[in-house]
């Protein structure tokens, strides 16, 4: 499940396309470099929209998923899983002759 959006992910959503279209560039980290810019300049006015945005969505998911927690999903890495079978003496005996040469 993904992480829930807080008011500045709603706002690069809704504008990024805008940037896009504007000044015709392609590379993500210049759009988010623009973005942000545009982000700090609006007022507290105009960001409250996105906040209010962000709690609705925060308000809507606990109803929906009232079990999730973010700690429950984020933060842990996936440990592999080796297999616990031996290697043969045929395997063993190739690479030791690869490693001679």
């Amino acid at each position: 499940m993904k992480k829930l959006p807080n008011a500045f992910v709603l706002f690069m959503k809704e504008q990024r396309p805008n940037v896009v279209a504007k000044l015709n560039i392609s590379g993500s980290a210049a759009i988010n470099t623009m973005l942000g810019q545009r982000w700090k300049s609006l007022s507290k006015e105009e960001q409250a929209k996105y906040y209010e945005g962000a709690d609705k969505e925060r308000q809507l998911h606990s109803q929906r998923h009232p079990d999730w927690s973010s700690s429950n999903t984020y933060g842990k890495k996936r440990q592999r899983e080796r297999s616990k079978t031996p290697q043969k003496a045929e395997d063993s005996q190739s690479e030791d002759s690869k490693q001679q040469r």
